[in-house]
Order: C-alpha cells, then sequence, then structure tokens
C-alpha cells in the first residue's frame, strides 16, 4: 500500500502558505502607482523592467548596484505611467476616433501583403502564439485607435524643415565636416632668420600692434604689400581653400574666424600670421537633393521629433490627471 503522508518538506511549506498574513501577499504584488483609479502593481513593473536588469545585475558594488537598480526601475514606471495615460485617452475619445470592422479588415490585409501570407497560414501563425482570431483583431483595432489618436494630438506638433533634413543628411556624409572652403588674406611676419628669443618676442609684439591696426580698420591689402613675408600673395590674398590644404594653427583659425574680421596673431612654422576671412563657401556634397536621397533622413527628424512630442503631450496628460506613485 502507497504511503499517503505528504513529504515533511511540503508539510512545512503548505503550513508556511496557510499561514501566510495578508499583508505579506500584498507586499509581493504591492500597487506601485494609481493614475486616475488605474493601477500599476510591483509585479507588473518587475516584468517590464526585467531587460534592463542583467546590466545591473553586472554591477560589482551593491551600493551602486541598488542604486542604479532604484533608477531603472524609476525609468520603467515613468514610461507605464505614459502608458496608461494613453490608454485613458483613449477611452475618452473612442466614439471620436471611429475605428470599425473596415478599418481592421484593411489592417489585415497590409499585414497579409507585406509578409506574403494568406489568412489560413496568418491564423496559423497566431494560434502557434497562442492567440485567436478575435484577440487578434481586438489587437488590431487597439494599435489603429493608439495610432489616430496620436495623429490627432501630436502630429499636428511636428515640422520638420527641409534645411534640417539637408544639414542632417550633409553631416551623415561627411562625418559631421561640412565640405567648406574659406576666403582669406593674410600677413606673415616669418621667423625664418630670427635667432634669438627676445627678437622672436619683438617680432610677436609687432604682429599684435598690426592686428591692432587692422581690426581698427586699416586697409589690409596696403599692409600685406608693405609688410608681409609671403612674397607669393603681395597684396594678401589666397583665395579660397578647404580644410587640409593648410598648416594646422592656420587652418583652425582661418576655419574659426567670422567673415570680414580679422583674426587673433596666431604663430605656425613659418611665423606670426594675421588672417582675414573674406568669404566662407558651403557646397552641398552629391547625394542630398532628391526626395529618394534626403528620405531616410527626414524620417529620422520626424521620428525624433515624434518622441519628442510624445513626452510633451504625456506630461500634460499627467500634470491634468491624479497620479499618484509609491514605489
Amino acid at each position: 500500500m502507497k504511503n499517503l503522508c505528504a513529504p515533511k518538506w511540503l508539510s512545512i511549506a503548505l503550513l508556511v502558505m496557510v499561514a501566510l498574513p495578508a499583508s505579506a501577499a500584498e507586499v509581493v504584488d504591492r500597487i506601485v502607482a494609481v493614475i486616475e483609479g488605474e493601477i500599476i502593481t510591483l509585479r507588473e513593473l518587475e516584468v517590464r523592467a526585467q531587460p534592463f536588469m542583467e546590466k545591473v545585475k553586472s554591477i560589482s558594488d551593491p551600493a551602486q548596484r541598488e542604486s542604479q537598480r532604484q533608477e531603472v526601475m524609476l525609468k520603467v514606471l515613468d514610461i507605464q505611467i505614459g502608458e496608461k495615460m494613453v490608454d485613458l485617452e483613449l477611452k475618452k475619445n473612442a466614439e471620436m476616433l471611429g475605428v470599425g470592422e473596415p478599418d481592421i479588415n484593411r489592417a489585415i490585409e497590409e499585414v497579409l501583403r507585406m509578409n506574403s501570407l494568406n489568412r489560413e497560414q496568418l491564423e496559423a501563425a497566431l494560434y502557434n502564439q497562442g492567440m485567436t482570431w478575435s484577440e487578434y483583431r481586438a489587437k488590431l483595432k487597439a494599435q489603429i485607435e493608439r495610432a489616430r489618436l496620436i495623429q490627432y494630438k501630436v502630429q499636428g506638433r511636428i515640422q520638420v524643415k527641409p534645411d534640417d533634413v539637408k544639414g542632417l543628411c550633409r553631416e551623415r556624409q561627411n562625418d559631421g565636416n561640412e565640405n567648406i572652403k574659406v576666403c582669406a588674406s593674410h600677413i606673415l611676419l616669418g621667423t625664418k632668420d630670427v635667432e634669438s628669443e627676445k627678437a622672436l618676442e619683438e617680432l610677436r609684439l609687432e604682429a599684435a600692434k598690426l592686428q591692432a591696426e587692422l581690426s581698427a580698420g586699416a586697409d589690409f591689402a596696403a599692409y600685406a604689400l608693405e609688410r608681409s613675408d609671403d612674397k607669393g600673395s603681395p597684396d594678401g590674398n589666397l583665395g579660397c581653400f578647404e580644410r587640409g590644404m593648410m598648416v594646422k594653427e592656420f587652418e583652425e583659425t582661418a576655419f574659426s574666424t567670422p567673415i570680414g574680421t580679422v583674426s587673433k596673431v596666431v604663430r605656425s612654422q613659418f611665423g606670426f600670421h594675421v588672417i582675414k576671412v573674406n568669404d566662407r563657401q558651403v557646397q552641398a556634397p552629391s547625394g542630398c537633393e532628391t526626395p529618394e536621397e534626403l528620405g531616410p533622413f527626414h524620417n529620422e527628424l520626424y521620428q525624433k521629433k515624434m518622441e519628442e512630442q510624445m513626452k510633451v503631450w504625456v506630461n500634460e496628460l499627467r500634470k491634468k490627471a491624479f497620479v499618484d506613485v509609491r514605489l
């Protein structure tokens, strides 16, 4: 005859479960936030935060690990509160959104087309995921309602300027460096034959004096003709040049000096320079002109602005609602 007595460890476990006070059960799944009567439980929060916790667990210092854990939990909770706010708005605006059977059918047709499936294949895939056809339709309806609500409440706030799209395209194609040419003149006080520190300092002071007079409006070409040691450009005019064509110190100063102004004195391997920037030419790189070329960059900026405006909208909703955070 089989022994019908339960193992000792199981009896103890059952005893503990029976004797467990109600307050302990509440701690396991306590409420961490209330939003207009809707609740978020600790269990829900922990499940959502789980993907972010692996990195937190790798932190060796206990105090730092706990601090990071709390920060992650608060950020995830903030996301969940935002989602609840949107859900509440969906309930308020369900009739206005007007999502019906034809909308759901069109969405299903699009899913079938994009995935090259027929209805039977889609139903089989849903069955394998544990979802019925009616549940899938309900899920699609909720997605369409959310998309329409965002369209009504947020999309009207978004503006993507063509110049911003082109700017992003150029930045990406040139690794952050625009195709710029600087047109400049300079006066060089050469240091090739200067042998003493005293003579070098006197030359530096002379360059500083020239810079002050030129900044005050003196004729740059006339000063260059009289004082510059660069005989290759007697009036000081160097024409236009791109990055990489001049020595580093000269280039950095020329590209950072505003048009029409005289730079500070800059020293290079050739001597002391005073530079005047006459013009700056920006050339659009190829590949940033047609709608096809600019499309991905427009979409990127649009998505970024969408996320920004979603945060603004959710914060507006949150200010008007009763939100009690208990974490």
